[in-house]
């Protein structure tokens, strides 16, 4: 089987990634720093699983020419874990003028999962998103689905961790029938050196926290245990915590929002580069 892993080098990915190299054939590795990655994974000995992938998810060209040397390696892949993400200062943009925490925890991942879908069909795939119970804090939706106008760090993030859950349920209803099934989850409060990009006022708010938090290996867990439980004891386009179904915020089980949030999605990748993925 093989497997595709954003995040791999920090935190619950680097556990996550421990734990699962055992059971694939290859491993797929999207990473932004490729030197840091090859000293990781120096160590493990099952390296020669290994594939690293140059990918910033950040910004779409890198998406878009990384993903490139994946197709060019394999015709399926089994599971997808969309792990990476951050929480950065509200209204920095990235490079290709989007919005760094729209682009990082949501467009990345989107248009990646686009560009992957025909080995995702051909292998049957599990998708897994990684979200948060910080979505919770994302009380409405309104146009500004790119993150324009948020200035504030937690409200942002709060809407992005949303909508990986909306973009897990879009996912659930275009392809369940292709054999595609698609999760979504909250790893718990993780200690990590997540944040350390973001605000004052949210670095004093994850330090006041900090004693509650759980290890990066029991963070990992839930990835863990969607990657490798059968799909017929999963509930597909479920949100889920510690191991279990959890119900989520009424607003992710709206399918008007998750289809509002998919046409956005594609028109922001058609406007940075008009034969991005449909």
């Amino acid at each position: 089987m093989n497997l595709v892993l954003t995040g791999s080098t920090s935190g619950i990915g680097w556990e996550t990634l421990k734990a699962l190299l055992p059971h694939f054939d290859h491993v797929f590795l999207p990473v932004r720093n490729l030197e840091k990655a090859k000293k990781m994974i120096h160590p493990l000995t099952e390296k020669h699983k290994i594939q690293l992938i140059p990918m910033d998810l950040s910004l779409m060209k890198s998406v878009q020419e990384g993903v490139q040397h994946i197709l060019k390696s394999t015709d399926k892949v089994h599971v997808l874990i969309n792990n990476a993400g951050g929480m950065y200062p509200g209204g920095k943009l990235t490079e290709e003028k989007l919005d760094l925490t729209f682009a990082t925890n949501h467009l990345g991942h989107f248009l990646l999962t686009l560009e992957l879908l025909p080995l995702l069909k051909n292998g049957q795939a599990k998708i897994i998103n990684v979200s948060s119970e910080a979505h919770r804090l994302a009380a409405s939706l309104n146009s500004d689905w790119g993150l324009r106008k948020a200035g504030n760090t937690i409200n942002a993030y709060g809407k992005v961790k949303l909508y990986n859950i909306l973009f897990t349920k879009e996912l659930k209803r275009r392809y369940e029938d292709q054999g595609i099934q698609a999760y979504a989850l909250h790893p718990g409060a993780v200690k990590t050196a997540f944040g350390s990009e973001t605000s004052l006022i949210a670095k004093a708010i994850i330090r006041a926290t900090q004693l509650l938090f759980i290890s990066p290996k029991a963070g990992a867990n839930t990835s863990i245990f969607l990657a490798m439980s059968p799909k017929d004891q999963l509930k597909n386009g479920g949100y889920f915590d510690k191991k279990k179904p959890k119900t989520p915020a009424a607003i992710a089980l709206d399918p008007k929002p998750a289809e509002e949030l998919w046409n956005y999605s594609l028109k922001t990748l058609q406007d940075l580069r008009p034969d991005s993925s449909e």
